[in-house]
């Protein structure tokens, strides 16, 4: 039963596709005939009349009414757009809008909107730029970075490592820790003294960083140019 029903469907879309078709080959026959018929159609033209010249000057060129008139005319023709309308399955589609190079796609998108005299529907949109596409174009213009500009050499052609200075020397003055108490001095007087070591010993870390980033110039250029490209995109 199923392959029954089955062959009863195929049978009667063979049959409406074949009517479909025959009514496209009546439809053509019959724009056809009236083609011929109307090529056939003997011309008549009117007699000859012999115009005398008279004196006036506007006998002999045409008024600016029927310029405009002519004009008027070629104008409409031209913007007159030929359409080539197929009807298939209760849904039609202007073929004319579609240039021979279009995909099969958008004509199939017309035909389901049944709307044959939109003539927007055979504009081909252009499709937005894919992000490949757009990374592509931005290499282009910034080419791919692989290695990181050399450091900055001093002015004896030497790199050196100047993130960590050199070391303060000591004061000739030692502490002895086994002196008798009084012998010592006062407290305020070993604060005061190590602040000022202190202070020395972060001054010469902060220039030895100066120094050291220095070295780097280009490399940090390179990346706040890469950082801000980013940020723009």
């Amino acid at each position: 039963m199923a392959n029954k029903a089955k062959q009863v469907e195929v049978t009667s879309a063979r049959i409406r596709l074949d009517a479909t078709l025959q009514h496209l080959v009546d439809k053509k026959d019959e724009s056809h005939e009236t083609s011929e018929g109307e090529s056939n159609t003997s011309v008549v033209e009117p007699p000859s009349v012999k115009t005398i010249p008279s004196l006036k000057k506007s006998a002999t060129k045409p008024s600016k009414k029927r310029k405009r008139r002519d004009n008027a005319g070629d104008v409409d023709s031209a913007d007159e757009h030929q359409t080539v309308i197929m009807k298939l399955f209760d849904r039609s589609v202007d073929l004319a809008l579609f240039p021979e190079d279009t995909p099969l796609y958008p004509v199939c998108r017309a035909w389901i909107q049944n709307r044959p005299l939109d003539k927007s529907l055979g504009t081909l949109k252009e499709r937005p730029a894919t992000p490949k596409q757009e990374e592509d174009s931005m290499n282009d213009f910034y080419p791919f970075v692989y290695e990181m500009p050399l450091p900055m050499k001093s002015e004896d052609g030497c790199l050196y490592d100047l993130r960590v200075p050199e070391p303060l020397p000591q004061t000739d003055e030692k502490l002895d820790i086994h002196a008798h108490p009084k012998t010592y001095p006062a407290g305020d007087q070993l604060l005061l003294s190590n602040l000022a070591r202190w202070k020395e010993i972060r001054n010469r870390w902060r220039e030895a960083s100066i120094m050291n980033e220095m070295q780097y110039v280009g490399s940090m250029n390179l990346l706040k140019e890469m950082f801000d490209r980013s940020v723009e995109n």
